[in-house]
């Protein structure tokens, strides 16, 4: 939603009897549905980092990394990543879903990428919708932002279980 401010200055001039009037408009838009990096700041979700065992694997899956820095764009109040050539972004969704490390792809985490895939488009068809509200495209942020931190975590919880030494009964 834009909002246009007129702002209108009248200016009366006199001199030796004679009036000159001047009128001047001026117009302001304001756009109400921008999104500044203070609305994103308050944005509540609950964060996962790359734990340690996770992190070589991570470094070297591309799509994850390119993904990452969308985000880090993102909280900066930067949509760059979400407005380029389609190319460019359908490329990053296929790869985030075919080029998974062997190490790490299990169905969980295939199905929050799943989900990630799908909020990724969310917000892309959010921000590139001249008719989305303010609120509509945080809450596509939010949500982004929450399926990618699901992705991290159940990467971490999948090399925590491998980790463990998990001692049978019948091996005794």
């Amino acid at each position: 939603m834009k909002k246009i401010l007129i702002i209108a200055l009248l200016v009366t001039l006199s001199s030796c009897k004679k009036e000159v009037t001047t009128t001047e408009t001026t117009l302001v838009t304001s756009d109400s549905t921008k999104i500044t990096k203070e609305d994103i700041s308050k944005i509540n979700y609950i964060e996962y980092g790359i734990d340690n065992k996770a992190k070589a694997t991570l470094d070297s899956w591309q799509a994850y990394n390119t993904i990452s820095s969308a985000i880090d764009q993102i909280k900066q109040a930067d949509f760059t990543f979400f407005k380029t050539d389609d190319a460019i972004f359908n490329t990053t969704l296929k790869d985030i879903e075919t080029t998974t490390p062997e190490a790490i792809d299990s169905e969980p985490i295939k199905a929050r990428i799943l989900i990630l895939r799908t909020k990724l488009l969310k917000l892309r068809e959010s921000v590139n919708l001249n008719t989305a509200s303010k609120t509509e495209k945080l809450i596509a942020i939010r949500e982004l932002f929450q399926s990618f931190s699901y992705v991290t975590l159940q990467i971490n919880k999948k090399f925590e279980k491998e980790a463990q030494n998990i001692i049978k009964l019948d091996s005794l």
